[in-house]
């Protein structure tokens, strides 16, 4: 693919050499690729085959020149951190604290009761699936009652359980059976 050609001004601590000293000296995967994507454009090869020797994008290595010009060189391209913070909690780490020692009380059968409760105390509204996922944080584990067939009989079973069986027996069962 051909485009204008991309021109970038290097740094003279930048040459060739440093930045592939840096890049085999990098820990962490991501920025070992960009390094090793500015060590190759460093050397002479095109965006197109940076980008196809470190399994990248055309326009991802071009993010990385645009960091490398408007970032302050190599240190703003690995001070560059993709992603983001994510959305600020909805309750403070203290009100947080309240929920799970109140999930823990077991007073809550259901995610719905917990998501009533926090509305009430706190005046927060979460949707059912965000309060799943505040619970999983909060690494709570709320009891749940086990499933109970409809036909189930809990006398008889407790008769069972009581050796009130009425069912032939195979045999006497071995004391390491038991």
């Amino acid at each position: 693919m051909s485009g204008k050609p991309v021109v970038l001004v290097w740094a003279e601590a930048d040459s060739a050499e440093a930045l592939k000293r840096r890049s085999l000296a990098e820990a962490h995967p991501r920025r070992r690729q960009w390094l090793h994507g500015l060590w190759l454009r460093r050397r002479g090869w095109r965006v197109d085959e940076v980008a196809a020797a470190v399994g990248a994008g055309r326009r991802t290595v071009e993010r990385w020149i645009d960091w490398y010009r408007h970032e302050g060189g190599v240190d703003g391209v690995l001070a560059h951190r993709q992603g983001g913070t994510g959305q600020p909690a909805r309750l403070s780490a203290a009100q947080q604290e309240q929920v799970a020692d109140e999930i823990a009380t077991g007073r809550f059968r259901t995610a719905a009761e917990i998501r009533a409760w926090i509305a009430a105390t706190f005046g927060v509204t979460y949707r059912p699936g965000g309060v799943t996922s505040l619970v999983g944080r909060l690494r709570c584990h709320p009891k749940v009652p086990r499933p109970l067939h409809e036909k189930a009989d809990p006398a008889a079973q407790e008769a069972w359980k009581g050796g009130a069986s009425t069912l032939p027996s195979s045999g006497p069962v071995s004391p390491r059976r038991r």
